[in-house]
Parts: structure tokens; C-alpha cells; sequence
């Protein structure tokens, strides 16, 4: 039998509907001749042993115990997941062949590899290497099986990543709380390898914010109008001998702080009718297409454009992902996509406008022959950015909100296909 192990109940649904596997049991799907079986796990099943599980000389908190350093570690089936666990365990036993379909990131190789090492399964592992769940993408990755070997260097980061978790919480909050309570406090001191250097920079920050002196500074503008009478605008750029003899009127960005100077300026200003120009440059600028969205990026502009905060982006994104099937994985810190997604542009566009009619504007007026900065497999991590897929949902049944990330997401992929943005920049400078 083959098994395919799938990271949620979601997930595991849109495999075996392709696969064909219907018939449904507790925690599993199976085929009619029995030979695939999709199960799911619940995120992580596993967790690491806490101190105590290593001797009983941890039970208490000491610094006398400290460091706790595990030379052989243990992994535990988490309580709520044990249920689940025994499910996926009868599943494995009976199988040769196990795929893992879970999240492809770390976390997901992770989530899959700790389960088959608690069960002790040493037979053959396959890798399907999914970025989006709809059917043609789910069609395309069961027809490139990874061989397992080809991650398992992800499930041995997350590895180190969660035991040097483990080793700087578990040591580092014993030892600041247990330091703690001989001043009289009484609570635990967290610690831990990323919060405590992000809560660092955000103590910093805050320093900062409350320590700043404000100071005024000046600028000065002429309104003028040229031959054609055009209004023009000009910017006083003080030069840098009055900056030399003026030092305490000027700060350290060259700005004016002393009023009386910009008053003395203003004054010989208005005593002059015209400006002579001294210099003038005109620039073709171009601006290329910005870049497929990341989640950090897609975060950032919600809250900045909707209100959206940091959580319901992802919530959406996630949303837009598992159930509505229209966009990639969005857990990605990368803004570049593979070379060979280029083929798919096509599909993917003409879907854009059965999913909202609205976009057909836009989708006629691409170049799916030009290839912007974004294909670039060497820029490409484990996951790619997030873009639209060819799955087809009409926008009308999203919320508000998830029309708008899905919007963001499909202006982003859909800018790759327009030329640069041309402009001419003139700098003009007089006396």
C-alpha cells in the first residue's frame, strides 16, 4: 500500500480527490482496491520532551542543574494528537511506499519525518513538493515525485532549528527565573531564541521613540512662472560655503535651523525679479515592474493601503490558499518565481478574467512573451512568491477582505507582464 501523509484534513481532501481515493474513514481516505491510503496529521503531532522526561533532578528548578543538555533526545506524541497518531501509525505499518504531502518548507518536512522516526518506518519515502493546492497544480507535482532523499536536509534544519529552541528556552528561562526569585519576583522570565532579540529591538525602538528631541528646521520655496507662464516651484538649496560660515544655523542633514537666516534670504529674494538658470539636466528613468508579493510584503501593504492588520493578512492568505484554491502557498519570504512557471502564464491570466470579469481590461493588454526580473531560479528558496493560480472561483463569493489580498496578489503577478515604467526626470538649478 502507498500512504500519503498529508499535513491537515484540508490538504489531504484535494489530494485524494485527484488520486481518485473517496472512500472515507476515521482520520483517512482510502481507495476501492485499497492500495493508496491519504491520512493527515494536525500540524505538529510531536513535541520535545521537556526537562523533567531527561531525570527527576529537573522537576525543580535550579542553577545548580544547569545546563540541561539531552544526550539522547526525545520526542513525545503531543495528548490531544495521540488519537490521530495511532491512525497514522496502522496506516505507515501496512504500507512500502510513504509520500509525504505536507507543507514544502521545513516546518512541513518536520511535521511528516518526526511521525515516521516515532514509528520506527525504514521502507521507501517520496516527496510531493506542492506550492498550491488547486488540481492542475496538484496533477503537475504527482507527476515530479521528489525522491525523499531530496528533503530530508529541510527535516534536518527544523531539527536544529527546534532543538536550539529547546536547549537556549529551557536553559536561559530556568536560569533568569530562578536568578529572578532571589531578588523577590516571583513569575517565570521567558526567554527564548527569537522573541527575546525581537523583543530587544522593540525595547530599543521604543527608547528611541521616547528619548527623541524634536528640534523646528526652515526651508524656503519660491513660486515663479516661466516664459510659457507655467508655475514653478524652486527649493532653496543653501551652498555649502554659507553652510562653512553658518555652522550653528545648519544641522547635521544641511537643514536651516536658524529662522533669522532664512528671514535674511526670503528678503534678498523679493528684491530680485527673476532667476537665471545655471544648470539643467534631463533624465530618462526607468522603473521596472515591482516584484511578486512575499507575505511579509503582502502584510505590509494590506495594513497600509486597507487597515488590514498583520494577522488577518495571513488568516486571508491561508484562506485564499487552502479554500478558495485561487492563490500559491503563502508562507514565503521570497519575491521571485521559477523559470519554468513562465509556461503557465498564459492559463494562469486567462483564469484571472473567468474569476472577475473586472480584470479583463487588464488581462488583454499583458505580454506573456516578456519576461521580467522575477523568473529567476536562483533567487528562488523553498517556497516561490505568492501568485495567482489557474483554479477558477468567481470573486463575488470572497469577502471583502479577501477580494482585496486577492486583488494585491493578482496586480502583482499580472505587473509582469507590462513594459517598464518611462519617465523623464529634469533637475533645474539657478541663481
Amino acid at each position: 500500500m502507498v500512504t500519503y501523509l498529508c499535513e491537515k484534513p484540508s490538504q489531504a481532501r484535494d489530494i485524494a480527490k485527484v488520486l481518485g481515493v473517496s472512500e472515507k474513514k476515521n482520520g483517512y481516505l482510502i481507495s476501492s482496491d485499497r492500495s493508496t491510503c491519504v491520512t493527515w496529521c494536525f500540524g505538529h503531532l510531536m513535541e520535545m520532551a521537556p526537562p523533567e522526561k531527561y531525570g527527576s533532578q529537573y522537576q525543580s528548578w535550579s542553577i545548580d542543574n544547569l545546563p540541561i543538555i539531552p544526550n539522547k533526545w526525545q520526542i513525545l506524541v503531543k495528548k490531544n494528537s495521540a488519537k490521530q497518531y495511532q491512525i497514522i501509525e496502522k496506516c505507515i505499518k501496512k504500507s512500502s511506499l510513504v509520500i509525504i504531502a505536507t507543507d514544502a518548507d521545513r516546518e512541513g518536512e518536520v511535521i511528516a519525518r518526526e511521525v515516521l522516526e516515532s514509528i520506527g518506518y525504514r521502507k521507501k519515502i517520496q516527496r510531493l513538493w506542492l506550492s498550491a493546492l488547486d488540481k492542475e497544480s496538484i496533477k503537475k507535482a504527482l507527476d515530479n515525485i521528489l525522491p525523499g532523499s531530496a528533503t530530508e536536509k529541510y527535516y534536518q534544519a527544523g531539527l536544529a532549528r527546534s532543538k536550539a529552541d529547546w536547549l537556549i528556552g529551557m536553559n536561559l528561562t530556568r536560569l533568569f527565573t530562578c536568578l529572578a526569585r532571589k531578588s523577590g519576583h516571583s513569575k517565570v522570565f521567558s526567554v527564548g531564541r527569537v522573541q527575546t532579540p525581537t523583543l530587544k529591538l522593540v525595547v530599543d525602538r521604543e527608547r528611541e521613540i521616547k528619548n527623541f528631541t524634536s528640534h523646528p528646521f526652515y526651508e524656503l520655496s519660491v513660486q515663479c512662472k516661466n516664459e510659457e507662464d507655467e508655475e514653478i516651484i524652486f527649493k532653496w538649496i543653501p551652498f555649502s560655503d554659507l553652510i562653512k560660515s553658518n555652522l550653528d544655523a545648519f544641522d547635521n542633514e544641511k537643514r536651516c535651523i536658524h529662522p533669522g537666516l532664512v528671514e535674511q534670504v526670503a528678503r534678498m529674494l523679493q528684491e530680485e525679479s527673476f532667476f537665471i538658470v545655471t544648470a539643467s539636466q534631463k533624465t530618462r528613468k526607468h522603473k521596472k515592474p515591482v516584484l511578486p508579493l512575499s507575505l511579509s510584503d503582502l502584510q505590509q501593504i494590506a495594513s497600509a493601503r486597507y487597515g488590514i492588520d498583520v494577522q488577518e493578512s495571513l488568516d486571508i492568505a491561508q484562506t485564499l490558499y487552502e479554500k478558495w484554491k485561487l492563490t500559491t502557498y503563502p508562507r514565503t519570504d521570497c519575491n521571485y518565481l521559477p523559470e519554468s512557471q513562465l509556461t503557465e502564464a498564459e492559463d494562469i491570466i486567462s483564469s484571472l478574467a473567468e474569476v472577475d470579469p473586472e480584470c479583463i481590461n487588464w488581462t488583454k493588454k499583458v505580454n506573456t512573451k516578456q519576461k521580467s526580473s522575477a523568473w529567476n531560479d536562483s533567487k528562488v528558496s523553498a517556497h516561490h512568491a505568492i501568485v495567482p493560480t489557474r483554479h477558477i472561483t468567481p470573486i463575488t463569493k470572497l469577502s471583502q477582505n479577501e477580494q482585496k489580498i486577492y486583488q494585491l496578489i493578482r496586480a502583482h503577478y499580472l505587473a509582469q507582464f507590462f513594459p517598464d515604467y518611462l519617465y523623464d526626470e529634469t533637475e533645474v538649478i539657478c541663481d
